[in-house]
């Protein structure tokens, strides 16, 4: 049977068609979708930046606008936690996901937020929707619109925005970082026997405005001898006591956070001396042996001696450091000066592995640390 000329031109056109849809549905799969993006805002003006995006995994690469020109403490990460190469070119963000189902991008940014005498603003033009958090205690002056929706949970503030150009300002009361006051610095008793010990107490007070936390270091003779760091919340204070025991006989000067007191090994008394002295009499060729072994083995001590890094010195530059910087400080420190990420990431399993990443970008950028390469690991090493 033939068909008719009107027949084939109709069925000439639905195939035309039919080839022609087939490159549009192809064209049409998602490479990724922004599920979450929270803006972490500091006292400080940082702007942290925490992006969740469910990708395409048969997209070799997925690409999407930051925030801002200006980023720091970059990172990429899939859903094993494995770090991704990515490129910026502008404020244009390339990650190649080689088949990530999910992408989470994290950076900070101070070019965000500007400030005028006490009054910040935070300023961004977003695509996304998204959550911004506000520093604590602040108090919204202006808004250029309408948030979705602000949420308050004790004393932060979250508002949920929408894609648009967003112009926030906001204040906050001065809050002073944490401060100690070293005071009441005893020793008892103020004159002990030789191998008697000696406790040594001082108190600790936090007259700053936050918690934080303080590194007491016990000096001997202008010598430390040990240290101790307390944590405190703010007006609070604690009482740290230390033990010494002494055999050499004379005076020892005794000194924390500044303050000196001292205290005396002494003889015998008499009325502790043996009524027959000649019968328990040590030959004073024993006693002469004697003091030349201790002698030897406190020259072999300060020899062998590791120098580690004087965490007291970096906590007083540097009292923007919080408790967990802090602790990786003084673990470094225990530790010659140095240590892997991989020990660092063993010793504090608590603190997750970007903010671990964020805190030794943060210290190397204050010039405390130093992060060289060795075989496929990072060492992180204390300045001297």
């Amino acid at each position: 049977m033939r068909l008719s000329a009107g027949r084939v031109v109709f069925v000439s056109c639905l195939l035309v068609l039919l080839l022609l849809a087939v490159p549009l549905v192809a064209a049409d799969v998602t490479e990724f979708q922004v599920d979450s993006t929270d803006l972490q805002v500091y006292r400080d003006g940082l702007v942290r930046v925490a992006q969740a995006l469910t990708v395409n995994e048969t997209q070799a690469v997925v690409s999407f606008p930051l925030l801002s020109l200006s980023v720091d403490n970059f990172i990429v990460l899939d859903e094993n936690q494995t770090v991704l190469d990515y490129e910026i070119e502008g404020n244009n963000l390339t990650v190649l996901t080689l088949g990530a189902t999910s992408v989470s991008v994290q950076y900070d940014t101070y070019s965000l937020t500007h400030k005028d005498a006490e009054l910040w603003t935070l300023l961004f033009d977003t695509p996304y929707n998204l959550t911004a958090l506000l520093p604590e205690d602040s108090t919204i002056v202006y808004l250029s619109e309408m948030p979705a929706s602000i949420d308050t949970d004790t004393n932060t503030m979250a508002l949920s925005l929408f894609a648009n150009q967003w112009e926030i300002s906001y204040t906050f009361p001065l809050t002073p970082p944490a401060q100690f006051q070293i005071s009441n610095l005893k020793v008892q008793p103020a004159e002990a026997k030789a191998g008697t010990e000696v406790a040594v107490s001082v108190t600790v007070t936090n007259i700053g405005g936050q918690t934080g936390s303080y590194t007491l270091s016990l000096a001997v003779n202008q010598t430390v001898e040990t240290t101790r760091t307390v944590t405190l919340d703010k007006d609070a204070s604690t009482t740290a006591t230390f033990s010494l025991t002494k055999q050499t006989l004379g005076t020892y000067n005794v000194e924390i956070g500044g303050l000196v007191t001292q205290f005396t090994v002494s003889e015998q008394s008499s009325s502790d001396t043996p009524s027959n002295p000649s019968s328990n009499a040590v030959p004073i060729e024993y006693l002469v042996a004697a003091a030349a072994a201790v002698a030897v083995i406190v020259v072999v001590f300060l020899f062998f001696r590791k120098k580690s890094a004087n965490t007291e010195k970096i906590f007083k530059t540097n009292p923007q450091l919080n408790a967990e910087e802090k602790d990786v400080i003084n673990f470094l420190a225990e530790n010659d000066g140095k240590a892997f990420e991989s020990q660092i990431r063993e010793r504090f399993p608590d603190i997750p592995r970007t903010s671990l990443w964020r805190l030794v970008k943060r210290l190397e950028k204050l010039e405390i640390i130093n992060v060289k390469k060795i075989g496929l690991e990072n060492q992180v090493e204390l300045k001297k």
